[in-house]
This record gives structure tokens, sequence and C-alpha cells, in this order.
């Protein structure tokens, strides 16, 4: 059978008989004293630190701030609990803010860098707190700006680093996106610098291409625009290749007299970049004697072979066979 639903009675018994007595006057008593503390704390002085949003206005379209203020300060107030819980309601529908009007401080300059003082911040924040509020202290109790009338001018940018690849690998090429940023500064600055630097980039053991982000160097009243840029890092990989059929040469030599070897022709096989595999040829690779240097092989019959020139980028040449059999052939004179 299904139990039957407490009626009013027993609800009442539970609600109201001995055993929850106890609790109920023990709860009236609680909210009696959190009343009674609540009143007493706020009729007392406390601190509160809050946070205070700092705008700047009515900057004209051809000033270009540089150093920025902060967005927002640290104040501590003290005042009555009452008056403090009473802004910290009213903030929430109006924030703390104090406004810093420029042409208060525009002095007509080309270039020119603005502090405000503690004093001027204090002024400001008796319009935003009640009159009984005081001001503890403010962090940071001086605030800065600096900017310019629209000076500016285009500056390449440099890399300040370096960047290694892994074992068997090269940088192929590094290229920075965009090659040159927009300056702000005053005119004393800009005629001054020649190029922007980036802060120190460095990377080690890079394995593969890719792009890595890097600011540029922050100097006192300088703005960069864009403030940072893009670092391409190309990587190449070492290989080998091997080139047939490379001829062999020989350089002043008589008219009369014409050099053999045996074979003409030899394979050549060097470690080149990746980058340059498809670009060097047999044209490239120059195996060659001269007929001085055979007059004085006298010890070995035998020609040692080896490159007259190395082209850029490549390493480790091994040449198959390295050294040849070879004669000095006698030519028949050309008749006129």
């Amino acid at each position: 059978m299904a139990k039957n639903k407490p009626n009013y009675k027993q609800i009442k018994e539970k609600l109201f008989g001995p055993k929850s007595h106890e609790l109920l006057v023990f709860c009236f008593f609680l909210v009696v004293s959190f009343g009674f503390w609540l009143l007493q704390a706020l009729h007392e002085t406390l601190d509160r630190d809050v946070n205070v949003s700092v705008e700047l206005e009515n900057v004209p379209e051809d000033v270009i701030i540089i150093d920025s203020l902060p967005s927002s300060i640290n104040v501590t107030l003290r005042d009555r609990g009452l008056t403090l819980a009473r802004h910290s309601i009213s903030s929430i529908f109006r924030p703390n803010r104090i406004k810093i009007d420029f042409a208060s401080y525009d002095t007509g300059l080309d270039e020119a860098e603005v502090y405000i003082t503690s004093g001027d911040i204090q002024r400001m924040l008796r319009r935003v707190f009640a009159a009984s509020t005081k001001v503890q202290s403010i962090r940071p109790d001086t605030l800065r700006f600096a900017f310019n009338h629209g000076l500016s001018q285009n500056f390449p940018v440099i890399l300040t680093g370096a960047i290694k690849a892994a074992p068997q690998k090269y940088i192929q090429a590094v290229n920075i996106t965009p090659d040159s940023v927009r300056v702000y500064a005053p005119k004393a600055i800009l005629d001054t610098m020649h190029a922007v630097y980036t802060d120190v980039f460095t990377l080690n053991e890079v394995q593969k291409s890719g792009n890595y982000q890097a600011a540029l160097r922050k100097q006192k009243f300088i703005k960069y625009e864009p403030y940072q840029v893009r670092i391409g890092v190309d990587v190449g990989y070492y290989t080998d290749k091997t080139i047939k059929d490379v001829p062999i040469i020989g350089l002043n030599f008589p008219a009369e007299k014409r050099l053999r070897t045996f074979p003409s022709q030899v394979a050549v096989t060097f470690t080149v970049e990746s980058g340059l595999y498809d670009k060097i040829t047999s044209k490239d690779l120059v195996l060659a004697t001269t007929y001085e240097e055979l007059l004085q092989n006298k010890e070995d019959s035998m020609l040692h072979l080896q490159l007259k020139n190395i082209p850029n980028g490549i390493s480790n040449v091994r040449i198959s066979p390295s050294k040849v059999d070879y004669l000095i052939e006698q030519v028949a004179a050309e008749e006129d």
C-alpha cells in the first residue's frame, strides 16, 4: 500500500515541535548577531582597493600616441563601510573611470612627453568618489604618455639573433615580412635612425621550414606599425649527387700535343644542398690538369684527379676512379 501523504498537522508538528524549537532559536539569534555586526561594520572606517580605468580623450586626428597611458590604476580608498558599500553597488552600473583631456596637456610642440602627477590624479578622482572618501594611495602615482604630430618614416627591419639548423640540415633562406615598418617618433630620433631591429631572436636545431613571430625592439618615444614581424625560415637538407661522364681536360698543351686519358670520363659524387641539387651540372665540375703539371709528374705513371674549382654549396667530393692512366699524344701539325 502507498504511504499516506503527510498532512498539515504533521508538517506543523515537525516545524514547531520541541525538537525544532532549539534550532529556530539558534537561527534567530544568528540572524540578529549578523545584523548587529553588519551595522557596526558599515559604520566603521575601512580601507578598500578599487581599480579605476584611464581614458585619454579629445585626441586630434594628426596626433600619434607613441607611449600610451596605462589602461587602469589601483586606488586605495578610506571611508565608512556604508559609503564604500554604496559606491561598490553604484560602480556596477557606472564603472570607475577618469578621463584625461588631451587638450589640457597639448603645448603646441611637434612632439612632447606628458607627466600627470598624483595631485592631478587626485583632483580627477574627486569627481568619481564621494566627498567624504579619502584617497590613501594611487598606483602608479604618476601617469605618462608621449605623442607627436604625425611624424613618421619607413625603415627596413633587421633580424637580431641567430638561427641554426639541425644536423644534416641547413638554413636555405630567412625572410622577414614585412621587410620594412612605419616608425612614429620625434624628428630628432627619425633623423638618426637607419633601420629597425627585432628583439633577440634565436632558434637552434631547426628541423623544418616554418614561420615565427618576432617583436620589434622597444625604444623610448618610438612606436612601430606593425609592432611585430613574421620570420619565415626555409630549411634545406644535404644530399648526395653523382654526375657521370665528367670529362678530363688538358690545359696549356702545345698545339702539336694532346692529352689522352683512360678512361676519358669519370664519375663525380658530392654532397650538395637540396636547393642546388638540380642546378649543379657537369659544366660546373672542371677536372683538368696542365701540361706543366704532367711534365713534373715523373714519379707516377697515373694522373691523380682533382677538381680545379669547387662550386659553392657542395662538399665531400669523391671522384671515381680517383686516378687514371694517361699519355701525351703527338698530333700532326695542320697544313696551311
